[in-house]
């Protein structure tokens, strides 16, 4: 049997991104680490708009909200279920667990054909399990009817010790339930029993309590027999994928409520990245209240970007911004920004800095060596996110290795940004972006990136304002007719 992904129209394209990647963009602060290995897996260039049908639809809907996380902690009580198969050590163990298995692969099937929704995936989903359904509704009746068994098993063979369980001795006429039913019949409250243990029993007990109702488990024996050959454990990925729209979609939601926009971005045509309004999604996590728009834009002249400014100004989040935008357009998600056109690259990677000690060739050798290996995989077709990489490095050296990866990138075919405070050659043929300050508020940072002209009215003219030695404060301090007075 073949179950039909809620990811993928057919199969996923094959290519994949680092997870450090995700680390470096401060996305395993928003998502958790099975969402995001949905997310790392990419899905084919025709599938992106197919998942962000799905995604509409999740958003506009409480409905579908409410029925995926229903389906979700079915898929959760199937794989706990199968893991237990899995671990079954006798037959009767094995029968046991398997009757309940199938009866919640059941409720699931069942559940699945009930979901309503727009969309390719959602609407071949549902389809699916509506034949599911109606193909094993008898063996479905016959699971809830022995399941049904095995609650009455549970309750009244097994009982708690601690953290053991044991057959209970006590028989339904004996002692104690003949003092429990004369207190009822004087108005006494039955005293309160203890939680029902939920605990998986050992094989042993399990093999007594088939010895104590021997026809009960000859039914289990039976099914499983008959069934055991329908049942196929991908609907295990079920879970995966269900929690990674989940767990997107409450993002986005959250997003949306601290006053991000939201777009769907346009499949472009040509190779191109051109976002305007964009946010950096991962400040939420921050809780911060106002976050800067960007705008961003590259092309087939212009596919490289170098970006200069002095410490604390926007750099990083501006690189951010632009690597979770993509991202999230690969996964067919919104973007956090007024709109976008952005080309389906075939993946994302990013440089930066490590804190960790290095043994042996030390840091630099680890920077040159990761490099190396983005440069080896970037296959002419990617989005290459460099920040501060060779700084760790003296300044001559820095310079070298910089001019030499941005040559290497420039001509490649993938689309890079490198932040970087070092001078070197590339830099005054290469377009530069640069850290705008606000020099009537004292060089207040504002966070927006703007196209530069070359890095000197970046960083430097920024600093250069800020102690007063910019041209225009030191004509106002020297005036150039006292000057020449003066000599």
């Amino acid at each position: 049997m073949k179950y039909p992904s809620l990811l993928f129209t057919e199969k996923a394209s094959g290519r994949t991104v680092s997870r450090q990647t995700f680390e470096d963009l401060k996305l395993t602060q928003l998502l958790s680490d099975n969402a995001a290995e949905a997310m790392c897996v990419l899905c084919r260039r025709e599938d992106i708009p197919v998942r962000q049908e799905l995604f509409r639809s999740l958003l506009s809907s409480s409905a579908l909200k409410k029925a995926f996380a229903e389906l979700a902690a079915k898929a959760e009580d199937i794989s706990r279920l199968f893991a237990a198969l899995k671990a079954a050590e006798c037959v009767n163990e094995r029968n046991y667990i398997f009757v309940s298995l199938y009866a919640a692969a059941s409720e699931f099937s069942r559940a699945a054909s009930e979901v309503k929704g727009a969309g390719t995936l959602l609407e071949r989903f549902a389809s699916f399990f509506k034949s599911v359904t109606e193909a094993t509704r008898g063996n479905a009746e016959r699971a809830a009817e022995l399941r049904g068994r095995i609650r009455e098993i549970n309750d009244t063979v097994f009982i708690a010790e601690g953290d053991r369980l044991r057959i209970k001795a006590e028989r339904s006429d004996g002692l104690c339930a003949r003092l429990i039913g004369a207190a009822r019949e004087l108005g006494i409250a039955e005293p309160k029993m203890p939680v029902k243990c939920r605990m998986r029993p050992e094989a042993r007990i399990i093999n007594a309590a088939a010895a104590l109702r021997p026809e009960d488990f000859a039914s289990f024996a039976d099914f499983y027999d008959r069934c055991s050959e329908e049942y196929d454990e991908a609907m295990l990925s079920y879970g995966y994928e269900l929690n990674f729209y989940i767990e997107a979609a409450a993002l986005f939601e959250k997003a949306e409520k601290a006053g991000l926009p939201l777009a769907w971005p346009e499949v472009s045509e040509e190779k191109i990245i051109n976002v305007k309004g964009l946010r950096d999604i991962t400040l939420i996590a921050k809780n911060e209240s106002v976050i800067v728009p960007n705008d961003v834009s590259f092309s087939g002249e212009e596919p490289f970007f170098f970006l200069t400014g002095a410490n604390g100004g926007g750099k990083t989040t501006y690189l951010r911004a632009l690597g979770t935008a993509v991202l999230f357009f690969l996964s067919g998600c919104p973007v956090t920004a007024d709109s976008a056109e952005i080309w389906p690259f075939g993946c994302v990677f990013t440089h930066f800095p490590r804190d960790e000690r290095f043994e042996g060739d030390g840091r630099f050798a680890d920077e040159r060596r990761r490099a190396d290996e983005i440069m080896e995989a970037q296959k002419g077709n990617s989005l290459v996110l460099l920040n501060e990489t060779f700084s760790t490095t003296n300044e001559q050296l820095g310079a070298e290795c910089i001019d030499e990866l941005s040559e290497k990138l420039y001509g490649s075919g993938s689309f890079a940004l490198y932040i970087t405070h070092q001078q070197c050659g590339m830099q005054s043929r290469l377009p530069c972006l640069a850290v705008v300050v606000d020099g009537e508020d004292g060089n207040r940072r504002t966070y927006r990136i703007r196209r530069a002209l070359n890095t000197e009215g970046s960083y430097a003219a920024d600093i250069l304002r800020r102690y007063g030695l910019d041209r225009e404060s030191l004509e106002k301090r020297f005036p150039r007719g006292r000057g020449r007075a003066q000599s």
